[in-house]
């Protein structure tokens, strides 16, 4: 019944070819059955091996026994298809190898029919501008068929084959027609053909065959709707690769500066001369582009270096009031450095047990930012050299999982990280950087971490591995010259960390020290801009201490304190604070210039008079004896001086003698 609509439906009469090779029926043209067999011996898929971690630990066995039979039985990813064009050389496209971009894949085949697989040796041909790769195998199948290129160029209408390894099913042979002839998208220097044969992923890099068998073109690009609007280049263009180099371009490359409109765009050429191995090429050419996205961001980065981070002109001027973050905060410019703001993210409390947390926040670069604590009994050095335990402790509260068919599984370890570096940023701060491979995917995870007196403070984020050789790592490094951070912790926390040395602590932090002193009760302080000595009945090893960073107003590059808080009581809203001010700009807010000038005359909010402020009574100074005149390193002069605050919750006992309670914190404090 449905044949009969068919040819109802397509008015076409069946006939069979003089030379035996085509047969339509309903519309639809055929090759003949024993044609397929030959070609059979000529066109094969490229499959690469399916890769599995022995590091990674589940909180379950895979459940691969639920997969399909073919699926879970298969050991192979087929990415593309192969045919020979002589008895030592095949074609396909330039894309299914792409040696340019890094994989974790390393080894590729061909496989036939039968599924016995032969390694590919070196490439021979290579072009990116035709998508056309030539290579040879390191073992052959004992019988070959070379696919002849056919001599005629296709017309509109002629009755076409895409041959090749539809959605990994093997070699298939799909009819259709020519649709129409279009410009090569990049230079226009030839005109690829658009045809009607259906082309699936797997499909790329197969010949696209005439009614005797014949290449017509190599397939490339598949449409991306549900119509069957493909594109393969004309086969005639193999006589224009190169046989003694592997040629390179890609155009437009673009690096940009994020939240603005400035970019830098090249064409990247870069060649290498062939034969080479496969290994070989890629590493060299994933190399040189790699190099060539530090220059271009080198370039842009010189272009803009008047008006951008570290010494324009507006940055320097928002560092006057500078906003404070919870864990990192990333500083951006509008489009055209005109504004700079300071973006942080609060964190949620993850808890793992009773006395251990992780505190997950949202990053603007990247995947999340993460304070991990270290567990009470774990000496925090043996932690922040513990990469894996790191990650490990990040993963008890931040789940990340492994899709096996409909079912996730829940990844619990990474093992020890794959690469592990460490650099110092031009703020003087001390980072860890430490990087997993996830074989099974493609892909790899990345924490960037900084000592933290509950642990370790990290970015973190997953990506393809085709990204991490387009100057994936200056680029995250230089990255970490534009945050800022806060610290918090007990005091019996920032204890330990101060003790850790040189070796893992910010410059800002030389000679530092937080610790109880005497009964318990005193905490000593000593920090690069003040030090103190205070007694408070409320003191423990359990008092909070926040310390939030930001930059120097009187240095190109360094860390400066931003705020100081003491909470004596954690949770509660009581606490001593120790803050410097700077004149206003010519371009700061009204309020902030109002409140200036309030500070500089130590009047309105900085009267020493008790304010009720929501819930909270508040006291603030102004230390008169700090005010100082600072020379920036660009010669202007900036005015700063410090203020010191107390506030107490209303209704409670310490309300009462809070005068004189704030009074006794401010003479205890000596400046610098």
């Amino acid at each position: 019944m449905n044949l009969l609509r068919h040819a109802a439906a397509f008015s076409f009469i069946i006939t069979l070819t003089a030379a035996g090779m085509l047969r339509a029926e309903n519309n639809v043209t055929f090759l003949d059955k024993e044609l397929i067999k030959k070609l059979s011996h000529g066109i094969y898929e490229v499959v690469t091996p399916k890769l599995e971690s022995e590091k990674i630990e589940y909180d379950r066995k895979l459940p691969f026994d639920k997969l399909d039979f073919k699926e879970r039985n298969e050991k192979y990813y087929s990415i593309g298809t192969a045919f020979f064009i002589s008895d030592k050389e095949l074609m396909t496209a330039g894309h299914v190898f792409s040696p340019m971009h890094f994989t974790l894949q390393k080894n590729y085949f061909i496989r036939d029919s039968e599924g016995k697989v032969y390694p590919v040796g070196a490439i021979r041909s290579y072009s990116t501008v035709r998508d056309m790769l030539v290579f040879d195998l390191q073992q052959y199948p004992s019988e070959i068929t070379p696919l002849n290129y056919s001599r005629k160029v296709p017309e509109i209408g002629d009755t076409v084959f895409s041959a090749g390894n539809a959605l990994g099913e093997g070699i298939s042979y799909r009819a259709g027609q020519v649709a129409s002839f279009t410009d090569e998208h990049e230079y226009g220097l030839w005109k690829n053909i658009r045809f009607s044969s259906p082309a699936s992923p797997g499909n790329s890099g197969g010949p696209l065959l005439t009614v005797a068998g014949e290449v017509a073109g190599v397939i490339v690009q598949r449409a991306n709707t549900g119509e069957n609007y493909n594109i393969a280049v004309p086969i005639a263009e193999a006589a224009n690769l190169a046989h003694d180099k592997a040629e390179f371009q890609l155009r437009n490359v673009t690096v940009e500066l994020a939240g603005t409109d400035e970019t830098a765009v090249k064409d990247w050429i870069f060649s290498l001369p062939l034969p080479a191995p496969l290994a070989d090429v890629a590493e060299k050419s994933q190399n040189a582009l790699d190099e060539f996205y530090k220059k271009l961001s080198n370039e842009l980065t010189e272009k803009v270096k008047d008006k951008n981070f570290p010494q324009g002109e507006r940055f320097r001027h928002m560092l006057r009031n500078q906003q404070i973050a919870q864990g990192f905060a990333a500083l951006v410019p509008n489009t055209d450095f005109q504004k700079w703001d300071m973006i942080g993210y609060s964190m949620d409390k993850l808890p793992i047990s009773a006395e251990q947390n992780v505190w997950r926040g949202e990053s603007l670069h990247f995947a999340l930012q993460a304070l991990i604590e270290k567990a009470p009994k774990t000496p925090l050095k043996t932690f922040l050299d513990s990469p894996k335990l790191l990650m490990d402790t990040l993963l008890k509260a931040v789940p990340y999982y492994r899709y096996v068919g409909k079912e996730k599984v829940r990844i619990i370890s990474f093992g020890e990280p794959d690469q592990r570096s460490a650099w110092t940023d031009r703020l003087g701060r001390k980072w860890s950087y430490y990087l997993w491979f996830s074989p099974h995917n493609n892909t790899f995870l990345t924490m960037h971490c900084l000592p933290h007196p509950k642990g370790s403070l990290c970015n973190v984020t997953a990506k393809s591995a085709s990204s991490l050789k387009l100057n994936y790592f200056d680029i995250l490094k230089e990255s970490t010259d534009e945050m800022s951070v806060g610290y918090e912790g007990d005091v019996d926390d920032w204890t330990e960390y101060l003790a850790l040395g040189e070796h893992y602590l910010p410059a800002f932090f030389k000679n530092a020290a937080i610790a109880k002193d005497g009964d318990g009760s005193n905490l000593k302080v000593q920090l690069k801009n003040f030090r103190f000595a205070f007694s408070n009945p409320k003191i423990s090893g359990k008092s909070s201490v926040h310390l939030h960073l930001g930059y120097a107003n009187d240095q190109l590059l360094a860390e400066d304190l931003v705020l100081f808080e003491l909470f004596p009581q954690k949770g509660s809203p009581a606490e001593y604070t120790i803050w410097p001010l700077f004149e206003a700009s010519p371009f700061s807010q009204e309020s902030y210039a109002a409140n200036w000038g309030e500070a500089a005359s130590g009047a309105g909010e900085y009267s020493g008079k008790v304010m009720d402020k929501d819930d909270r009574r508040v006291i603030q100074h102004i230390a008169p004896q700090t005010k100082k005149t600072l020379t920036a390193f660009d010669g202007k002069k900036i005015e700063r001086i410090f203020a010191v605050g107390c506030a107490y919750k209303t209704g409670t006992d310490e309300t009462s003698g809070i005068e004189q309670d704030c009074q006794h914190f401010l003479q205890a404090i000596q400046f610098n």
